[in-house]
């Protein structure tokens, strides 16, 4: 089944802003941190290499999942998005997606034994989707105020991503 408008526009936003805010739930802690993923639209998920102590490695065996949170502020596109979360065991993958910047993080290269793969399926997203032009925006406000409504703004919904 083809993905719908809104989620395609979900994997879009992904695809031209990989860095996303991510967020744990852990023995009722919550962190959130920045984090760039590889998006995998073909496996219908984000890989990020990451620390294989850290708090993102126990959250993916949670119940809870884990959720991210998007940002086009061009595009005035904005998600907050639920995922299943799960660890992968495969050096050749975690090897291609590697980049100069997770040498950053990790000294041992590709084969650093503390660098394992995280990978998030998108299961559930609320999306809010408005129009991009802060012109269009404020035209929109001075006429509902003017005629006494709410302004359109745009989209909010909240969608299946499987």
């Amino acid at each position: 089944m083809p993905d719908s408008e809104l989620q395609q526009s979900v994997w879009e936003a992904l695809e031209r802003h990989p860095v996303c805010m991510v967020t744990t739930v852990v023995d009722g802690a919550i962190r959130t941190r920045p984090m760039s993923g590889h998006v995998e639209r073909e496996h219908h998920r984000l890989l990020f290499i990451v620390h294989r102590e850290t708090g993102l490695v126990a959250a993916a065996g949670q119940p809870t999942g884990l959720s991210i949170a998007i940002s086009d502020e061009a595009r005035n596109f904005y998600a907050a998005v639920r995922c299943a979360a799960a660890e992968i065991e495969d050096r050749d993958l975690l090897a291609r997606i590697w980049t100069p910047v997770t040498g950053a993080w990790f000294p041992g290269g590709p084969d650093d034994p503390e660098a394992t793969l995280l990978a998030l399926t998108p299961e559930s997203a609320e999306i809010w989707n408005g129009p991009s032009s802060g012109v269009l925006v404020a035209f929109k406000l001075a006429t509902a105020k003017l005629l006494g409504r709410t302004p359109d703004l745009g989209v909010n919904a909240r969608i299946d991503m499987r």
